[in-house]
Parts: structure tokens; C-alpha cells; sequence
């Protein structure tokens, strides 16, 4: 997304990624569903020690296209209380951005990945400017009118699905491979370089800016430097705080721009659980799924909030779903939320090598039991709002899920924040104490509100990029 934002601004663009060769998958749709879907396997990361929770993952894709390869499509807007709730604890929690600032590039996202979803704000979910209108099945309007008692929205997940096409080769409905770097080859100004995995970013004490970038080609092993006016990074939290931590120099030997020690703190994730629950009458197959918001700012504690995705709880109903059956089994996720603090974190290891001999990571971050038990509050809640709106319903069977990076979510390693006491980014993304270089992924999160990222991802982005453009302009 920044990428394209600098293209279309005239900047010129060299993309590097470390990945070479495309994934495919598969997506074959009838009358507007998905009846089939295969994407490739995640993959844990093996260059890394977990510190805290022993079971931690890291989920990584070096393919072109990223996770993207992977991911459902959920594309929620945050509200405009996410971006303030935290201030409630403490100022380390205040984002330097509001809603305000970003409304614009959420839409324009929005219509590049053409979003089928409701067009009606609901409390805790903005409403995004739609491609294709989806409403909730008739027998779900009773169980939104019970949320909406409580302050809450029930409405269809927002969901990125594309083109829209019958048959999809990329398994997903948006892929940022084909969707958003294939038609970027097509400008003068824009140049990808695939199997190219970036080793440090270089930086000038005599002109205090960034000025190169090393790489090293996966096809040769040969190395590689190019020379830069700026340095977006978008290489997912750890992966880009990792890039910086590679990049020590004289002037910052524990990381490009780390003068303060807060690189790499403020690690966070979403606490997620799948489970089911059996109702006593049926109800219509959720498929797209539906989504509850999280209850209201002021009821909950700060950064304790949870959303509720609610589909199918079968393959057999999922493919029900699509001619509209009924039935009585419906799957939940629930994400939940973790309050940022110093001691979740990665830094270099001392004891492993990633495969291009540099250090791995060390990944620190566990959920404490508040975020155990309000995980558990969620699964009550939902159940009293399905039961006062009329469905007697019984939860399956739930066995903890809480492992990090379970969700894929990570955050906050990069963090913006107006002071650079408690932010290594600005609010236009810009490392403090080197303003060339700017963090464009989930890493520079101030918290992390229970709902997807990836929309608010590319928002801020494509918001960092146009002030880039603009700096690099009138130079």
C-alpha cells in the first residue's frame, strides 16, 4: 500500500522481496460463495527463542504476496474510541492519530480491495465504503436488537473479497501480490526485485539520514546495496524490528534509531479462541460470517475488549451454508485483548542464527490471567445475549486456545506514540532519530484493539506514504 501511494505520487519505488517464487492457492465461488478454498500452510519460524510463553509462535510467509497468501479477507475499520481508549490508563497508551486522520485511507483501501459488507455504521464498527452489500439472515435481527441493547452492533463481517471473480488461482479474495504489485510492474517508476532479502538498512552519521539498503539474493547468495532517499519498512513487526536491530551502527549499536531502548518492547497479539455452541431451534448458516463488536468503551476496564466472529461450526455446514440451510451448530473466534507492556518484547539472540548468519530473535510475550479470564467472560456473554434473544444454547466444550502469535497478529514493536519517550515512530511513521526511515506495518501499533489489523494497516500506510511523497517532493 505504500508502495503504491509513492508510485501514483511520481515517487520512484524499488521493492524488495524476499520472496521469489508465487504461492497459488485455489478459491471457486458460486452465486457470490465460496464452495471451495485452499490456501497454503502456514509456517512457524525457526530462528527464534520464546522466552515467555514456551508455545509461542511465529508465522511467516517469505512469498511474494506475504500472509496474504493466507489470510481470511476480515477487513473491520478500528473506531474512533481505539485510537483514545488506552488514555484512560495511561499516556504511553495515547496514539499520536485519530479516526479523523485516517477515514480517508481506509475508504481508499477499501474500494482497492472491494469490501462486500454491510453500509451502516454499528456501535464499535464503522461502517466501509462497500463494493457489495451483505445483510444479516432474517432470524439474526432479533439477536442484533438484544446487542444493540447492550451497546453493542451485530452485522456482517467486512470482508476484502476482490475482484470478485468465479475462480481465484490465488486462494484469496484480496492478494496483495496480484492485486496491488502486479499492476505497479506496469509503471515506469516502480521496480520489484524478488528473492531479495534485505540484511541491513545503511546508515550516514555525517549526513544523520539512511542512504542504502543491503540485500541478499536468494538465487545467488550474492550481496547487494542500494542507494536510497528514504526506507519504508513493511516486513510485519518482528520481522521489520529485527531489520532495525540488524542495521546497529556507531551511532545506534543497539539498533537503527534505538537511542531509548524501546525498540522491539511493547509486543502484543490478539488472545484468540475458537469454539461452538448448539442453540435449541435453528438458525440460518452464517456464511459470510457475521461479526459482534465488542461491548461498550465505558462499561469495560481500558484494552479489555473483545469481538465475536460468528460463522459455521462444520464442513458439513459449511457447504449448507450456501444454498441457505439452516442449522443448529454455530463457530465463534473470539479476539480479545492484552494491555502493551515492556516486559512482552523481541531482541537479538545470543543463542540462534537466522539462515543469512545473523542473530534470530528472542520473543518474550505471554497473557497474563486477566486476559485468561476475560476471554472466559466472553464466552458467558454471548451466550446470555443468544439466550434473552429467544435461543436456548449450549457452549461445546472449550479447551484454552491462548497461545501468542496464534492469531498472527502481533504489534507494537515499532510503536508510535507523540513523545519519543514512550515511541520509537512518529506519528507519520518516521523512526525519531531517523526520520528517512519509516515502520508501515502492525509493528508501529500503539495498542491493539480486538479487531483485525490489516485494513488499519494499510490506512496508516497509505497516509505515511502520502506525507513521504510529499517531503521527497519538495526537496
Amino acid at each position: 500500500m505504500a508502495a503504491h501511494t509513492l508510485v501514483h505520487a511520481g515517487i520512484p519505488v524499488t521493492m524488495l522481496e524476499s520472496g521469489s517464487a508465487v504461492q497459488r492457492g485455489l478459491q471457486v465461488r458460486i452465486a457470490g460463495k465460496s464452495v471451495y478454498r485452499h490456501v497454503p500452510k502456514l509456517q512457524n519460524a525457526t530462528d527464534y527463542l520464546a522466552t515467555g510463553d514456551p508455545n509461542t509462535r511465529w508465522f511467516r510467509n517469505f512469498a511474494p504476496g506475504g500472509l496474504s497468501n493466507q489470510w481470511t479477507g476480515a477487513v473491520p475499520r478500528f473506531a474512533p474510541q481505539d485510537f483514545t481508549d488506552g488514555e484512560r490508563l495511561d499516556a504511553r497508551y495515547r496514539w499520536p492519530i485519530r479516526y479523523g486522520d485516517i477515514a480517508a485511507y481506509y475508504a481508499a483501501a477499501e474500494r482497492l480491495m472491494m469490501i462486500w459488507a454491510s453500509a451502516r455504521d454499528v456501535p464499535g464498527l464503522p461502517a466501509a465504503e462497500v463494493m457489495r452489500q451483505l445483510e444479516l439472515p432474517t432470524d439474526w435481527r432479533k439477536v442484533a436488537e438484544v446487542a444493540a441493547k447492550h451497546g453493542q452492533g451485530l452485522t456482517m463481517l467486512p470482508l476484502a473479497e476482490g475482484h470478485g471473480r468465479s475462480i481465484s488461482l490465488f486462494g484469496t479474495g484480496f492478494n496483495s501480490y496480484p492485486c496491488l504489485v502486479g499492476p505497479l510492474l506496469r509503471r515506469k517508476n516502480f521496480e520489484l526485485i524478488k528473492g531479495a532479502h534485505a540484511l541491513q538498512v545503511e546508515w550516514s552519521p555525517a549526513k544523520r539520514r539512511a542512504i542504502g539498503v543491503v540485500y541478499q539474493s536468494r538465487h545467488d547468495g550474492s550481496r547487494h546495496r542500494i542507494e536510497t532517499a528514504a526506507v519504508v519498512v513493511t516486513c510485519g513487526p518482528l520481522q521489520s524490528t529485527k531489520l532495525l536491530f540488524d542495521s546497529a551502527c556507531d551511532d545506534f549499536p543497539n539498533g537503527l534509531g534505538n537511542s531509548r531502548g524501546l525498540l522491539g518492547k511493547y509486543l502484543h497479539d490478539h488472545p484468540k479462541e475458537w469454539w461452538a455452541f448448539d442453540a435449541d431451534r435453528p438458525l440460518t448458516l452464517l456464511s459470510p460470517s457475521a461479526y459482534l463488536t465488542r461491548p461498550p468503551y465505558y462499561s469495560t476496564p481500558p484494552l479489555t475488549g473483545n469481538s465475536w466472529t460468528l460463522g459455521v461450526a462444520s464442513t458439513e455446514d459449511r457447504v449448507r451454508s450456501r444454498f441457505g440451510g439452516k442449522g443448529l451448530a454455530v463457530g465463534v473466534q473470539v479476539f480479545g485483548m492484552m494491555t502493551p507492556t515492556p516486559d512482552n518484547y523481541v531482541r537479538p539472540s545470543a543463542e540462534c542464527k537466522d539462515e543469512f548468519g545473523m542473530p534470530g530473535l528472542e520473543v518474550c510475550i505471554r497473557f497474563d490471567q486477566n486476559t485468561a479470564c476475560n476471554m472466559s467472560h466472553a464466552r458467558e456473554h454471548l451466550l446470555t445475549l443468544m439466550d434473552e434473544a429467544g435461543y436456548r444454547c449450549i457452549s461445546r466444550s472449550v479447551e484454552p486456545q491462548l497461545t501468542p502469535g496464534s492469531a498472527v497478529h502481533y504489534g507494537g514493536t515499532t510503536r508510535m506514540h507523540e513523545s519519543p519517550e514512550f515511541g520509537v515512530l512518529d506519528a507519520w511513521n518516521r523512526v525519531y532519530d531517523a526520520p528517512n526511515v519509516l515502520v508501515c506495518d502492525a509493528g508501529c501499533f500503539t495498542t491493539g484493539p480486538e479487531k483485525n489489523p490489516t485494513l488499519t494497516v494499510m490506512a496508516i500506510a497509505a497516509r505515511a506514504a502520502d506525507q513521504l511523497a510529499a517531503d521527497l517532493a519538495a526537496k
